[in-house]
């Protein structure tokens, strides 16, 4: 037996559900790609603090070499490297000079580049146009120089 009043009940569930589903999509893709995009900046901040630890370390444990400080560059960059962040820039401080007891500080900056997220927000909140293509990062790890 044929209900009309059932078919047509169905037909307007249907159509409710596409309306509401079409509603919250954008909602929900937003939360998505924000997401993804938090998820590249956390990663990155803790690649940058691991090769800072690694160029503090191997400062701390090896002062006294001629190129200690071009070594300690090199122990970070390979460590970012080998995680897949190809650019970074290495502070030493006190740039020289280190004795036993000393305290040293790597300090290692980077960009996160092409955040999507940040650049939606910013031109749903404002008027003007601004530029979004870089997120700067950095990460300082202290040391005490081994005898």
């Amino acid at each position: 037996m044929y209900n009309r009043k059932h078919d047509q009940r169905s037909n307007r569930t249907i159509a409710q559900s596409l309306v509401e589903f079409t509603l919250m999509l954008p909602i929900l893709l937003v939360l998505v790609v924000s997401a993804i995009e938090f998820g590249r900046v956390f990663y990155t901040q803790i690649v940058i603090t691991n090769a800072a630890r690694e160029g503090a370390y191997y400062l701390s444990t090896h002062a006294s070499d001629g190129s200690a400080a071009a070594n300690t560059q090199l122990a970070a960059e390979n460590e970012a490297n080998n995680s897949g962040i190809s650019s970074i820039t290495v502070e030493i401080a006190p740039p020289s000079g280190w004795a036993p007891g000393d305290n040293i500080k790597i300090t290692v900056e980077t960009t996160v580049n092409d955040l999507l997220i940040l650049g939606f927000l910013g031109n749903v909140f404002s008027i003007t146009s601004t530029n979004y293509d870089q997120f700067p990062l950095n990460s300082s790890v202290e040391m005490m120089v081994q005898p």
